[in-house]
């Protein structure tokens, strides 16, 4: 299931820069992460994380694959290449044999269709973190209006 996130992010932007914050983030989540430059402003990263071995029978690997591109002041993200064979593995296999994998590939399903979720929000907090911790989008000021001061004991009754 592919899925794309697209989000603001001004004039000046280093890919590179984000793709590995980005990395270190889920790094530091215990994920195995490879980023790649495929060209000036994209790169592609690679998030897996418990892939392989019994994992792949009990459907716990999480894995994904995310495209980020830069243009025109715009981050894209495209994800491709989840991993999806080891929560159908476990489902057969848990319905077949044992209960127990089935159990843990619903799990695992769980986890890894929000995985993308949890990247497209850590993608916001680094790049808010790229720009000094100042927000994409500023609210309007507005011109207060002068109030009079009150007085508590003034009571119009």
């Amino acid at each position: 299931m592919a899925q794309n996130f697209m989000m603001n992010v001004g004039n000046n932007f280093n890919i590179v820069e984000f793709s590995n914050r980005l990395a270190d983030t889920y790094r530091a989540k215990g994920f195995a992460v490879n980023v790649v430059p495929t060209g000036v402003n994209s790169t592609v990263i690679n998030f897996d994380k418990g892939t392989g071995g019994i994992n792949t029978l009990l459907g716990l690997g999480l894995g994904v694959k995310a495209n980020c591109t830069y243009t025109n002041g715009n981050l894209m993200i495209n994800y491709f290449d989840e991993e999806w064979t080891g929560k159908i593995v476990g489902l057969v296999v848990g319905w077949c044999l044992c209960f127990i994998p089935f159990i843990t590939a619903i799990i695992g399903a769980v986890q890894q269709y929000s995985l993308t979720g949890n990247i497209n929000n850590d993608a916001i907090v680094v790049v808010n973190i790229m720009n000094n911790g100042q927000p994409q989008y500023q609210q309007p000021q507005y011109q207060a209006q002068p109030q009079q001061p009150q007085n508590p004991n003034d009571y119009n009754s």
